[in-house]
């Protein structure tokens, strides 16, 4: 939570507070973070403010980051590679 400086909040929300969010991604091992611009449910479909196309700020530093990460190239936080055996 504090490595990046941050704050982070996590809880559920409604679908209706998409539309006041600056970014949105969804995060996966294949896909590391991709930014999203739009919800679609049964009810219709919600658009981000800023369509999303290509990365925000926030979601190229977590990008970054995890990437660096993963290619050793930036130090990962005590505790978050495990050796498996």
């Amino acid at each position: 939570r504090e490595y990046l400086g941050l704050e982070v909040e996590e809880r559920k929300i409604e679908l209706s507070e998409l539309s006041e969010f600056v970014e949105g991604g969804l995060c996966g091992t294949a896909a590391v973070i991709s930014p999203i611009g739009s919800v679609t449910t049964g009810d219709g479909e919600v658009f981000l403010p800023s369509g999303m196309k290509e990365m925000g700020p926030i979601t190229k530093k977590l990008y970054d980051t995890l990437t660096g990460i993963q290619y050793g190239t930036i130090e990962a936080p005590k505790g978050w590679i495990r050796t498996i055996v």
